[in-house]
């Protein structure tokens, strides 16, 4: 009888010490960025044209997610400019010119969130867009799916100075451009 509750007490001690590694590793978890599937997420933006709606994506670009619980919450995006394709010839090759990406003076555009909170299973997020060495605050709810996260916001392209020499009243270009992302995660 001894020998079989020695027995019984070490298997509980050997699961108590099997849930404890269990909670340690979450919590180291919890501390380390999401690994993002750049293969399965999209980055991609809209607008309209001459009354044409148009739609692109960036090809290349990367992002690093630290999300709550975690004491320091962050987000960086990085984006190449050069990227953007929206599968029209004209569009792309306009795009990445002087009068509106300007990649060959501003050939990446990044954020870099200055606040992050949880409200339920999604997160607040506010932070700074930079394009073309401008910099302006932009705020956007992510919302969680599991192992999706999706993402939407406007920007003003002409806070920007994109497309100024040439839409500069947005009378063929549409002044929001909408930024949509699902990102992958794990």
């Amino acid at each position: 009888m001894n020998k079989l509750r020695l027995t019984f007490n070490n298997a509980k001690i050997g699961l108590i010490w099997a849930v404890a590694l269990v909670f340690l590793s979450l919590q180291v978890n919890a501390d380390e960025p999401l690994n993002v599937d750049n293969s399965n997420s999209t980055v991609r933006f809209a607008g309209e044209h001459a009354g044409m709606k148009f739609e692109g994506i960036f090809e290349k670009w990367s992002a690093k997610l630290v999300l709550p619980p975690n004491d320091a919450p962050s987000i960086r995006a990085d984006f190449d400019l050069r990227s953007a394709k929206t599968g029209d010839s004209t569009y792309d090759n306009t795009l990445p010119e002087g009068d509106w990406f300007d990649v060959e003076n501003h050939p990446k555009g990044k954020f870099v969130s200055t606040k992050i909170e949880k409200k339920g299973d999604n997160y607040e997020v506010s932070g700074d867009l930079s394009l073309r060495g401008l910099t302006h605050p932009v705020s956007f709810v992510l919302i969680s799916k599991g192992d999706k996260l999706e993402a939407s916001f406007d920007i003003d392209r002409l806070k920007y100075k994109i497309g100024m020499d040439s839409d500069p009243d947005a009378e063929w270009v549409s002044q929001i451009i909408k930024m949509n992302m699902l990102l992958n995660v794990n």
